[in-house]
């Protein structure tokens, strides 16, 4: 949250491909320090910074693709992109799984230094974000983003590039011969050469000005209602989302065998509200009870078994919403809002944890395409010049109301089982009423 507007500053002033590479290539070093972390606040210190510099290459990436596609392509391209982060959530708890309960460990300078198995899960993790940095080495800076800057001669040669890519053809057959000149229409009034010989003040103040039609108007109420959509998704997704090991806990550790079955089988809310005076209440933690130092405990299978069954099903959601979308519209798309509240309303009477772990699969791929595609609205509905702007305060935004579910769900929770779900639901609700006022983007914007 706390790198949002640095990173939104920096891509929409100084560029996207850039920032990718050193974001990439920093999130990677902190993982890899991470790995070899000795203490818990190195650990915390650097997986601080590992979250501080990844929010600025997921906002920056999905612009960048963004801007390599016309406005017919770009919805369902964002939606494929989002696929292949919950591909990747699907591999990760097998990877876990592979790595993490194996008995590796060795120790250098007399025990000092420790090396185990989650240590090796942890820098294995390091190596896609260097890979990304190595490929986009080879990537081009986006074409949208010279042309705001009006260096139009550059992102014609990308542009003759990209076509002699996709047809086979010489470049010198592409038939745009000049680009029309964006920086004009943006009113971007420095040039590259000013800002190499501005100063650092004059750069920062070149910058906000670029920036500040965010804050105005006719973006600043479009850009408010983004905002507010994202932070009730994000905010519904991530608060139940981060709780489901709690719930299946509750289930499997729930005592049957004195269940009272004449009133049918127990229910996920009555599972709840009975453990709230058990072991399993959410705040029966305490200081006293945290030990002084790391003891390896063994995680039990389903717990990595339910995290891929989980996102699996986002993969299929992605696949399914990524060819539909040019054919239903992406308005139509936010009515998975509604199926969302429909399995957060279902959730209360799942009676099993088969029941339980299909609904919360259902609920985490429909909120999942839709904030993908609240993405997708403002790509759409902003300028070059502040479009990684707008997508990272929005995800910071989103990320505040997770933050901000997170701390309110064990305390509604511990009240009983009702309030929390209700609490979720009522942002799932205000997401589809806030839709409907949606406006179309500009035809300029493509």
């Amino acid at each position: 949250m706390s790198s949002a507007f640095i990173w939104g500053f920096l891509a929409d002033v100084r560029g996207r491909r850039s920032l990718l590479i050193w974001g990439y290539l920093a999130d990677s070093i902190c993982n890899v320090m991470c790995s070899m972390s000795q203490s818990f606040y190195v650990l915390a210190f650097f997986k601080f910074f590992t979250g501080f510099i990844i929010n600025g290459p997921f906002a920056i990436s999905m612009t960048y693709l963004a801007e390599f596609h016309s406005s017919k392509h770009r919805a369902k391209t964002l939606l494929w992109c989002s696929l292949f982060p919950s591909l990747g959530i699907v591999v990760l708890p097998g990877l876990a799984w592979l790595i993490i309960p194996q008995s590796w460990s060795f120790t250098l300078f007399d025990g000092a230094f420790v090396y185990n198995s989650w240590r090796i899960f942890i820098l294995v993790c390091s190596m896609p974000s260097l890979l990304a940095c190595l490929a986009l080495m080879y990537f081009p800076e986006s074409p949208k983003f010279l042309m705001s800057q009006g260096r139009n001669a550059e992102a014609i040669k990308i542009f003759r590039k990209m076509y002699s890519m996709n047809t086979g053809k010489s470049p010198e057959t592409f038939a745009v011969k000049e680009l029309c000149q964006e920086r004009q229409t943006e009113q971007i009034n420095d040039t590259p050469a000013d800002q190499k010989s501005a100063s650092i003040c004059e750069k920062m103040r070149n910058g906000w000005a670029q920036i500040k039609p965010l804050f105005k108007k006719p973006h600043l109420a479009r850009f408010l209602l983004i905002i507010t959509i994202q932070f009730g998704s994000i905010l519904s997704l991530n608060t139940l989302r981060l709780w489901m090991p709690q719930l299946f806990a509750m289930m499997e550790n729930f005592d049957y065998a004195n269940y009272d079955y004449s009133l049918g089988n127990p229910t996920l809310c009555e599972i709840i509200t009975m453990k709230n005076d058990t072991d399993y209440a959410v705040n029966s933690f305490s200081n006293d009870t945290v030990p002084n130092t790391c003891i390896a405990t063994v995680v039990s299978n389903k717990v990595y078994i339910n995290s891929i069954i989980i996102s699996g099903t986002s993969v299929i959601g992605y696949t399914f919403a990524g060819k539909l979308v040019n054919l239903i519209g992406k308005k139509v798309l936010m009515l998975l809002y509604v199926a969302a509240v429909a399995c957060i309303l279902g959730l209360n009477w799942s009676s099993s944890s088969d029941v339980t772990l299909t609904i919360l699969s259902l609920y985490t791929a429909a909120t999942n395409i839709a904030i993908t595609s609240i993405i997708s609205f403002i790509v759409d509905l902003m300028p070059t010049s502040l479009r990684t702007m707008a997508v990272s305060l929005t995800m910071c935004v989103g990320r505040g109301g997770a933050t901000i579910g997170n701390l309110l769900f064990p305390i509604l929770l511990s009240e009983g089982c009702m309030s929390p779900f209700a609490f979720v639901a009522g942002f799932l609700v205000v997401c589809i009423v806030l839709t409907t006022f949606i406006p179309r983007p500009p035809t300029k914007l493509t």
